[in-house]
This record gives C-alpha cells, structure tokens and sequence, in this order.
C-alpha cells in the first residue's frame, strides 16, 4: 500500500465489468491518511481496498484516506466504479458533491491507453489547474434518470435485458426487486408476453424468485407484485404499469401511491441481492443511475478500458475528473486497478485541489 505526497513539479520518475444504497463497510485505505496537501499539490493513495462487489467505500480528500459512510467523503469506490457524494449514492445528509469530466484522453487509441504509465501521464495531470475549471453550472453529481425502457436491449428487435433490474417501493409502501427476463412479440410485432420476475421483500429478507407472464393484447396492464398478479388498476392497488405500444415500451411505478425505483448494482445479482429497502432513493419513474464518471469500461470516458489485450485486464484511461466539493476544486485521476500482488478491485487514485 503506497500513500505518496509529490511536489506538482518533482521530476518524472519511471514506474507503471452499477445503482444502489449498498453495505456500509470499515475503511481498509491507508490507515489515518495525509494532512490536506496544499494547491496544485500531487497526491497519489492506494492501492485503496475497493474489492468488495456488493459493498462501496468511501473516499475523503481532506483526510487523504478511506472513511466510513458517516464521515465527511467525497467518493465512493467499488471496484472500477467511482461515484459521488451525492443524494443519489449517499441519501438524504450527501453533501451533493459534483463532477466534471475533461474527456482528455476520450479519444485516445486502444494502443496509446496501453502505453499510458503514471510517471509519464503526471505532467498533463499537473498542468491541470484553477484555469481550466469550467462554470459551476457545467458540473454535475451523481443523478437518477427517467429510462421506461431500461429493462430492454433496443439494438434491432428489442429484446428483455435480464442483467438489469430494481429495487421497487410497493405501492402499499413494502419492496421488492424485478427485472424482465424475455419479451415476445407476434409475427407483426405486437407484444405477445413480457416475462417479469420479482422476489419479494419480508421483514428483512428478499424471498424466492416469481415469474409473471404478462399478455397485453395491446392494452396497457397494471402489475401488482406483492400478489404477483396482473390486475385492473385501481388505485394503490397495482405497482408496475406496461404500456405495450410500439412507441412506449415502458414500465412505470405507481408514483402515486408512494411507487418509485432504484436500479441495482451489476453485483450482487438479482438473484443474490439481499435486500430491496435499503437504497439512498426511489425515482419516481424506471430510473437509470448517470454521473460525470462514466461507470461503465464500454465508456471511453471512463477512468478503464477495458480487455485490450485479449487477457480480461483493466488499463487504466488516465481521464481526468474535476470533483467540487463545496468550494473546492479537486482533479482527480484513477491510475491503477491492482494490488501490490495483482488482486483485481484496489484503485490507486491520484489528486490536487487546483482551487
């Protein structure tokens, strides 16, 4: 584990596969951190224990070390995945910190993203200062956002994506998690079946896996999944609404009656997740979780990319990230995914406060 504070102009040295309120874990980071370093200032921590699959950590910039949920974060780290302190990551006390990417190597070659080292990318990281911060109102936090047809892969003929799914607010204010497995569609492309599977939340324990077969007959169809059941919608009386129109597609939660959604992370699965009441937010519509750090190693503006060489690796992108935390100003770079021995899920990160 390295804690390293640089001067920003000390000479080059060489060297070298998602949205839920998830565990509140101890800080595994480098023990009681560094003293805030001052402007433009280079610090490099890590390699930060962010390997769990199911649980964030959380990052501070003034402390230079991991934290615990209650403590005064910035970032939340879980493997490749760098989110912010945010109402949508961290509920109602998020200290709504926001983000900003300079896409700066967005458009770098596979074969350049392996060539990147940290010594070598660390002049460009450090040229980057107070001038280049953009207005306020160009930064953005962490962010729920309306997709009704996120439960599809639309690419040709739609098909169900069952790798997504959500943690579901009850209509009688209980949860639940669902996720669509398939979708049929007839001969002239009207919907035949939409396959929904949910478990259902008692006490504090998600129960087993349910299917429903919902056959529209191009009506719309209200869902109640406390029964499991597709039901003339009444009231509270039904949670998820399908509109099969070929130019809806959609799923919606009966926000009227207290419905809302949270998406669930890539791990645990649907079929391992273990709770269903436990996210920072429920969105009032299917709801996709979007941030100025792209989660996603399909992303170019993401800080990894993603089997360059065939071997299932990350490589690190070296973007840069301006992250506002109240007044402050900080850039930030994630520089390696490994361990000291190679252990998948350990950032490095490195960062300045430029204002």
């Amino acid at each position: 584990m390295k804690s390293i504070m640089m001067r920003s102009l000390f000479p080059l040295v060489a060297l070298a596969t998602l949205g839920a309120c998830e565990g509140e874990a101890d800080a595994t980071g480098p023990g009681t951190g560094t003293p805030e370093a001052p402007i433009n200032q280079v610090v490099t921590v890590g390699p930060l224990n962010a390997s769990s699959t199911d649980t964030l950590v959380y990052f501070s910039f003034t402390s230079g070390a991991l934290v615990p949920r209650t403590g005064d974060w910035d970032l939340a780290l879980r493997r490749y995945e760098v989110r912010l302190n945010s109402p949508a990551v961290g509920g109602a006390t998020s200290r709504n910190v926001l983000g900003f990417a300079l896409d700066n190597n967005k458009s770098a070659t596979d074969a350049q993203v392996l060539a990147f080292t940290a010594p070598a990318t660390l002049a460009d990281f450090d040229a980057v200062r107070a001038a280049q911060i953009p207005a306020d109102d160009q930064f953005q936090t962490d962010r729920l956002t309306e997709n009704k047809q996120g439960y599809l892969n639309l690419s040709g003929i739609p098909t169900a994506n069952p790798a997504n799914y959500w943690k579901l607010r009850l209509a009688n204010g209980s949860f639940a998690v669902f996720r669509a497995t398939r979708i049929k569609f007839t001969q002239t492309f009207a919907v035949d079946t939409l396959y929904l599977e949910s478990r259902l939340q008692t006490g504090t324990t998600l129960g087993a896996v349910r299917t429903l077969a919902i056959t529209p007959t191009n009506q719309v169809r209200q869902i109640n999944l406390a029964t499991n059941t597709v039901v003339a919608g009444a009231g509270c009386n039904w949670d998820l609404e399908f509109n099969p129109a070929p130019n809806q597609l959609s799923l919606v939660p009966n926000v009227a009656c207290t419905g809302g959604t949270y998406p669930g992370p890539t791990s645990p699965t649907f079929a391992n997740a273990t709770a269903a009441n436990d996210a920072p937010q429920y969105a009032t519509f299917l709801s996709t979780l979007v941030g100025p750090i792209p989660n996603s190693v399909l992303d170019k503006s993401a800080p990894f990319r993603y089997n360059l060489q065939g071997n299932d690796r990350l490589h690190a992108a070296f973007n840069t990230y301006l992250v506002k935390s109240g007044t402050r100003v900080y850039k930030l770079q994630v520089t390696d995914y490994y361990s000291n021995t190679g252990a998948a899920g350990f950032p490095t990160i490195r960062y300045a406060r430029i204002r």
